[in-house]
C-alpha cells in the first residue's frame, strides 16, 4: 500500500456510525432475541485477547481502563482482563495460545485458518446458535457474513467475522488528472491506444518523465503501476478467472500476451520505467511524487485517504502541489482480444476480512462472553470510536456533524479503532469523508469521490472474485511463491527484449505444466462441487 494512503488510512480512519438499535443482552430487557444471562448481577471476570491491527496505542494507556473498553465492559457487566500484544508478536503469540491448550474467554484473531483448525479440535464454541438470538449483531454482521466465515470443513460458525463493507467498492486506474487535463485537455482516454498516447504525450513533452513507473512488492512484482494495462486487458498477473465453469490462470490468456506486447514496446520507448523490476519502496515513490507517473491500478477504498495530503511529504519526497488523483472512467472500447470487458473492470471485495472473535470452550460463562461480542457491536461504542464527543471531537451546524479536524484525527483518540472488531476498520464513512472534505476543498473533493461511483456500480454488477471457502493443500500452497516468481521470470524477459515472444508462448507452455493441475486442480475441483454455493454468495463468475 502507498505509503501516503497507509498513513492517511491508519490516521484518518475516523469514521461515521450507522444507525443501529442497540442490543440488550440481558433478562432485564425482556427481548427473547438475545442470549440468556442476568446482567443485573456481581460482574463477572472474562479475559479477553486481540490484536491491535498495527495501530499503535499510545504509552501509558490502560487497556482494561479507558473510555471505549469500559462502554464494552459496562453493557456486558464484565470486568475485562484484556491482552493486546504487540503487531509485529501478535502472530507467534496467537499460534502459541491456540497450542496452550489454556485459552482465555474470548480470542480475537486474523488467522481462520489456525483458529479453525483449533476448534475443530475442541478450542472454540460454535456460535450460530447465539448469534441466531441476536438482532443486534445479525444488523452489524450480516447473516450472509456468517455464512461467509463459516468453517467448510466442519459447516461450524467458530467466529463472529469482521464486517468489511462499509468502504467504496471495486478497482481501476487511478490517475492523475491534472496530466491528463494538461496534456489531453481534460479529456480522459477511452480505448488503450489513446492511454498510450497520453504516456508518450507526457515523456515527449518532459523527458526526464517517468509516465510509467511500477513497485515490487514481494514476489508481486506487477502492481499498482505495472498493473494497469494487465488489468485493463482483463489478465491480472497473479489471478485466475472462471470462464464457462473453468478456471483459467491469466497468465495463459491471449489478453496476457497482447498485455505483454504492449509493456514491451513501452519499454523499448523509454516510456515504461527502465528500473520497473527492481524497484522498491524507496525508489518508487520519488518517482510517483516527482516523475509524472500518470497512473497506478489500485481500489476505490484508497482514493480519499490519497488525496488529503495534496502537497507536502508523501512517502520519501515530496509530491507536487497541483497533483490532482481520481478514477478514470471505463474504456469505452476494449481490444478485440479482449474475451468479455467484465473481467477487465472491478469486482467487490469480500464483506467481511479475515478478523474474528471466538469464545472458549472452557470459558465458564460462554453466555456472557458472547455479551461481550455483543457489545462490541452496539451504536454507543461505535460513537465513541468514530466520531468521539459532540462540542469535543465535532460540532452540529445546520443540522449536520462538522470535524474538528485536529481533535477527531488526534492519535490519541483515532488509535480507538483497534475496539472496531466487529464493525470494521473501512466503517464511518461519512466522518471520513467529512474530514477529507475539510482537508483538500469542496471542488476537489467532488472531483474524486464523483469519480469513484463507475467503480461502485461495476463492482456490484461483477460481485465477488474469490472462491468462498477453499483452502489450498499444503503441496499446492508451497508452490504458490515459486510460481509467481516463475512468472515473473519469463514476463520481465518478454517485456526487456531479453526472449522473443515465441519464447514467451513457450515459457508459458512450460508453467502450465508445472503449476496448472498441482495449484489450480483442487481450485477446479472445488469449484466443480460448490458452484451453486459459490453464486449464492455472489460469486458471480462461477455462473458466467
Amino acid at each position: 500500500m502507498n505509503k501516503k494512503i497507509a498513513t492517511a488510512l491508519s490516521m484518518g480512519l475516523v469514521l461515521t456510525v450507522a444507525a443501529t438499535a442497540c442490543s440488550s443482552g440481558s433478562k432485564e430487557s425482556k427481548d427473547p432475541g438475545t442470549p440468556s444471562g442476568d446482567k443485573k448481577g456481581a460482574r463477572v471476570k472474562l479475559s479477553l485477547f486481540h490484536t491491535n491491527a498495527g495501530i499503535t496505542i499510545p504509552d501509558g494507556t490502560d487497556l482494561n481502563n479507558n473510555p471505549w473498553i469500559n462502554i464494552v465492559k459496562d453493557k456486558a457487566n464484565v470486568d475485562l482482563e484484556v491482552e493486546i500484544p504487540p503487531y509485529t508478536d501478535f502472530p507467534t503469540k496467537f499460534n502459541l495460545l491456540l497450542a496452550s491448550g489454556s485459552l482465555p474467554d474470548i480470542v480475537q484473531g486474523y488467522d481462520p485458518i489456525a483458529a479453525y483448525k483449533a476448534a475443530r479440535d475442541g478450542a472454540f464454541i460454535d456460535l450460530k446458535p447465539y448469534y441466531d438470538k441476536s438482532p443486534l449483531l445479525q444488523k452489524v454482521v450480516t447473516p450472509q457474513m456468517m455464512e461467509l466465515a463459516k468453517d467448510t470443513v466442519s459447516g461450524k460458525y467458530w467466529r463472529i467475522p469482521m464486517a468489511y463493507d462499509k468502504g467504496p467498492q471495486g478497482q481501476g486506474v487511478f490517475a492523475r488528472y491534472d496530466l491528463v487535463q494538461k496534456y489531453n485537455d481534460g479529456k480522459w482516454p477511452e480505448t488503450i491506444d489513446e492511454w498510450i498516447e497520453l504516456l508518450r504525450k507526457i515523456k515527449k513533452a518532459v523527458p526526464d518523465s517517468i509516465p510509467m513507473s511500477n513497485r515490487v512488492i514481494g514476489d508481486t512484482l506487477f502492481g499498482y503501476g505495472g498493473a494497469v494495462f494487465f488489468n485493463l486487458f482483463g489478465a491480472d498477473p497473479y489471478g485466475f478467472r472462471i470462464q464457462s465453469g473453468k478456471i483459467v490462470p491469466n497468465v495463459l490468456l491471449p489478453e496476457y500476451k497482447a498485455a505483454v506486447d504492449v509493456y514491451r514496446q513501452l519499454y523499448a520507448e523509454g516510456i515504461f520505467d527502465q528500473e520497473f523490476a527492481t524497484n522498491t519502496n524507496d525508489k518508487w515513490f520519488p518517482k510517483w511524487n516527482s516523475k509524472n507517473v500518470l497512473f497506478q491500478w489500485n481500489s476505490a477504498d484508497q482514493l480519499l485517504p490519497g488525496i488529503v495530503p495534496v502537497s507536502g511529504q508523501v512517502g520519501t519526497a515530496t509530491m507536487a502541489p497541483e497533483a490532482r488523483f481520481a478514477f478514470a472512467p471505463d474504456l469505452k472500447t476494449y481490444p478485440s482480444v479482449v474475451s468479455d470487458p467484465r473481467y477487465a473492470k472491478g469486482f467487490l471485495g469480500t464483506p467481511i476480512s479475515g478478523h474474528g472473535m471466538y469464545v472458549s470452550s472452557q470459558s465458564k460463562n460462554p453466555d456472557r462472553a458472547f455479551q461481550v461480542i455483543e457489545a462490541f457491536a452496539s451504536d454507543e461504542l461505535r460513537e465513541a470510536v468514530f466520531w468521539g464527543k459532540e462540542g469535543d471531537t465535532y460540532t452540529v451546524q445546520a443540522g449536520k456533524r462538522v470535524p474538528i479536524a485536529d481533535k477527531l484525527g488526534d492519535p490519541n483518540r483515532t488509535w480507538s479503532r483497534v475496539y472496531a472488531l466487529l464493525f470494521g476498520y473501512t466503517d464511518g464513512q461519512d466522518a471520513q469523508q467529512a474530514l477529507y472534505e475539510q482537508k483538500a476543498g469542496a471542488d476537489y473533493f467532488k472531483l474524486a469521490k464523483d469519480s469513484m461511483k463507475q467503480r461502485q456500480t461495476d463492482a456490484e454488477a461483477n460481485g465477488l472474485n474469490s472462491l468462498i471457502g477453499y483452502a489450498a493443500p499444503d503441496d499446492a500452497a508451497k508452490k504458490t511463491s515459486e510460481m509467481k516468481q516463475a512468472l515473473n521470470k519469463f514476463t520481465t524477459e518478454a517485456i526487456m527484449g531479453k526472449i522473443t515472444m515465441d519464447q514467451f508462448d513457450q515459457a508459458r507452455k512450460d508453467w502450465e505444466k508445472q503449476y496448472r493441475t498441482l495449484v489450480y486442480g483442487p481450485m477446479q475441483a472445488y469449484l466443480d462441487a460448490n458452484k451453486d454455493y459459490l453464486i449464492k454468495l455472489g460469486v458471480k463468475q462461477a455462473g458466467w
